[in-house]
């Protein structure tokens, strides 16, 4: 008898301990999203089409999945509807690199800014604001299904 009440403790005590692992990477994770931090992201590919000038970079924030994603060119090369390709294209990428998202939504319509450097260049900001909405487990297991199912 003594022996089952041992080994019923020892399995409550490995129960409890891989608990606590688990809580703690749970904890961390949440502590993470709590912060809302923003975390500035340059895409590899910028999409550029040609010019030179342009950069592209995101202010992503985990917490409300929302992501602000600028592009920033000379005004002498500035064509709208590049911008608005490469911005589409680097939206794409994000979200192709986080899964966890299927789709976004325009939070603003877009804008843009003209600036002056400091070496008295003129350069123009074409901004974009959207959200991106997070995947369900459903919408999941039915992604994962059709990979499994195009590569047999």
């Amino acid at each position: 008898m003594k022996k089952i009440i041992a080994a019923v403790a020892a399995l409550f005590c490995v129960t409890g301990i891989l608990f606590a692992d688990e809580m703690d990477d749970y904890l961390r994770q949440q502590d993470l999203i709590e912060n809302n931090k923003t975390v500035t992201i340059v895409p590899k590919d910028q999409h550029q089409d040609g010019v030179k000038t342009a950069k592209v970079s995101m202010d992503y924030t985990p917490s409300t999945h929302e992501v602000h994603i600028y592009y920033d060119v000379l005004a002498v090369s500035y064509d709208q509807g590049k911008a608005m390709n490469t911005i589409l294209e680097c939206l794409r990428d994000f979200q192709n690199d986080n899964m966890q998202y299927e789709s976004y939504r325009y939070l603003r319509k877009d804008s843009v800014k003209y600036y002056t450097d400091d070496r008295k260049l003129k350069w123009v900001r074409y901004h974009s604001w959207v959200e991106f909405k997070p995947r369900t487990l459903d919408d999941s297991i039915t992604d994962y299904l059709k990979q499994n199912n195009s590569a047999n």
